[in-house]
């Protein structure tokens, strides 16, 4: 088994030599009759081959783990592609495993390989690309149940972590966040809010995560022992 750490799990991958549309997907493994779909597109002026591998991944740590799987409960067809300039691939997933007890979510990495017939000076000179899609693996069965610790409101930004103790995941953009204090007046940011100005956290099952939200209004800044709710 293969362990890798990355430390920027949901960030866009910005080279200028692929597109891939969408790159974060959800599958529910109850209905497995119904894949997803992305579209890889090759913007290069070479042409491009890659191979297909699947890694779990692992939010119990202080970052994010993930570990190669051998036999990926996701199917990814095609597993190899071959994409000359401008061309373009559509990939489909489907559930292929049993129903997980939790959320889960996977990276599907698309690992570029040398193409026959490169001569060994191109080849040498050439940086191979990985580019990575997530897979969220979702049941509407399961909730996520939310609990905010460690508030801190100073400095013109509130930071809190959020312990999600459900078996389902959710997102910061998916609450209403209300923080309040008793000498300032209540401050909310609406569901999406956030989200609008580019920025979401992901709260996974069994997973604590960190969230920094600015605080721009006047009078609002050094709270007093402040609360912060979510609310659905």
């Amino acid at each position: 088994m293969r362990w890798c750490l990355v430390a920027y799990l949901f960030m866009s991958l910005s080279c200028f030599a692929i597109e891939v549309t969408p790159m974060v997907l959800t599958l529910d493994p109850t209905m497995t009759s119904q894949p997803a779909y992305s579209t890889v597109r090759n913007t290069l002026n070479r042409d491009l081959a890659f191979e297909i591998e699947v890694y779990e991944v692992d939010f119990s740590k202080k970052q994010p783990q993930f570990h190669y799987l051998d036999e990926p409960p996701i199917w990814v067809f095609p597993p190899t592609i071959y994409l000359t300039k401008n061309e373009q691939q559509r990939i489909q997933f489907r559930w292929n495993g049993n129903t997980p007890k939790t959320d889960k979510t996977y990276q599907v990495t698309l690992v570029e390989q040398v193409v026959s017939g490169q001569t060994s000076e191109v080849s040498q000179l050439t940086m191979l690309l990985n580019v990575n899609m997530i897979v969220h693996v979702h049941q509407q069965a399961f909730e996520a149940n939310l609990v905010v610790e460690n508030i801190n409101c100073l400095e013109k930004q509130c930071s809190f972590d959020v312990r999600n103790f459900g078996d389902g995941a959710s997102r910061l953009s998916e609450y209403e966040i209300i923080i309040s204090s008793k000498n300032k007046p209540q401050l909310t940011f609406d569901k999406q809010q956030l989200k609008a100005l580019g920025y979401d956290v992901f709260f996974a099952p069994s997973a604590i995560s960190h969230v920094s939200i600015p605080i721009l209004k006047e009078g609002h800044v050094d709270l007093t022992s402040p609360t912060v709710i979510l609310k659905k």
